[in-house]
């Protein structure tokens, strides 16, 4: 599902003139307009026209560093500074950089549909031109900023990567601000759409088998290892922005409400244990914290798996504040529960 150019002038959220960054809705509303400027970056370098800047400018950000994917030469993320007359009577929550990561761009030439393929097969930390190099950016961006000033953002595809990063990050004790815009879960979303049910009770069944037959091999070190990176990310609370129309995003709905932690980290050390993985890592979706809020705002597929529902209520009226919920996911395992 892939995101459309859009004007700021007509669709942007041109009446936060003054951002309040203590402010939820404004955060959302700035996060979810720095990634638009990412997409419109890439639909102008297709197009071969010159950037518009209005995405990022009218909040005061300049452009840092566009990030290309050296395979197919796209844009799929950008780094933004702020830059501000009086920098040092912002508040504290202000971020001085942002690491933006637009989503889906369909494009003959481009990789996104192979990369949502590596979303899918949980190989995403693999690819070394988008994500690996993401994550070197970020690292570098690190360098310069503490970590509490510094914002993680994406879309879709580009949410997919942002949590990858954070995560990463949060293995290594630095806890950035993460906003993730529908990000993918697939591994709920593939059995709940598929409508045939002799394929979708073998998809579920070929699962089962998994983890039910294979999980004498080894030992239980494989849970130890997994237990700690589990809890390794407690400090890190990423938000996360669901339509429950959204056949990509709104398994994180059930997932967050209905999740066994303990029984689901046992049957991925089984799936792993089968699979003779010698890097065990967390699936992508599996988070100790977070804070989750979901859009209830009817809408068809395309329009709720969107970026502009995120930012575009604001321009239109305080109809999103009393259309949607926020809560606190928090199921850290206690350190040594086996």
């Amino acid at each position: 599902m892939s995101v459309q150019r859009e004007d700021f002038e007509h669709t942007g959220p041109k009446q936060l003139t003054d951002v309040d960054w203590a402010n939820d809705h404004h955060l959302r509303a700035v996060a979810a307009s720095l990634v638009q400027g990412a997409y419109n970056l890439e639909f102008d370098r297709q197009d071969s026209q010159d950037p518009q800047g209005r995405w990022w400018h009218f909040f005061h950000f300049e452009l840092k560093h566009k990030l290309i994917d050296d395979k197919d030469s796209s844009i799929y993320g950008v780094v933004y500074e702020i830059k501000c007359t009086y920098p040092n009577h912002l508040p504290e929550s202000t971020p001085k950089f942002v690491i933006a990561f637009r989503g889906t761009i369909i494009s003959t030439k481009s990789r996104d549909m192979k990369l949502n393929m590596k979303v899918f097969a949980g190989k995403l930390h693999k690819d070394k031109p988008r994500f690996k190099h993401a994550l070197e950016a970020v690292k570098a961006v690190v360098q310069e900023a503490w970590p509490a000033n510094i914002w993680l953002v994406g879309h879709s595809l580009g949410a997919s990567i942002a949590m990858l990063v954070g995560k990463s990050m949060a293995q290594e004790g630095k806890n950035l601000k993460t906003f993730l815009f529908n990000p993918p879960f697939l591994r709920y979303s593939l059995s709940k759409n598929i409508k045939n049910p002799t394929l979708k009770d073998g998809i579920l069944s070929t699962k089962n088998v998994i983890k039910a037959g294979i999980s004498f091999v080894g030992g239980d070190h494989l849970w130890q290892e997994l237990h700690h990176q589990f809890n390794k990310l407690s400090p890190w609370i990423p938000y996360l922005f669901v339509n429950q129309d959204d056949p990509l995003c709104s398994g994180y709905i059930d997932h967050f409400r209905n999740r066994k932690i303990k029984d689901e980290i046992r049957s991925i050390r089984s799936a792993i244990k089968a699979a003779f993985v010698k890097d065990p890592q967390l699936p992508i979706y599996l988070l100790p914290k977070a804070y989750l809020t979901i859009s209830k705002i009817s809408s068809s597929p395309l329009q709720a798996h969107g970026l502009k529902q995120w930012w575009y209520q604001m321009s239109i009226g305080p109809g999103f504040a009393n259309s949607s919920t926020k809560v606190l996911i928090d199921d850290a395992i206690p350190v040594g529960e086996p």
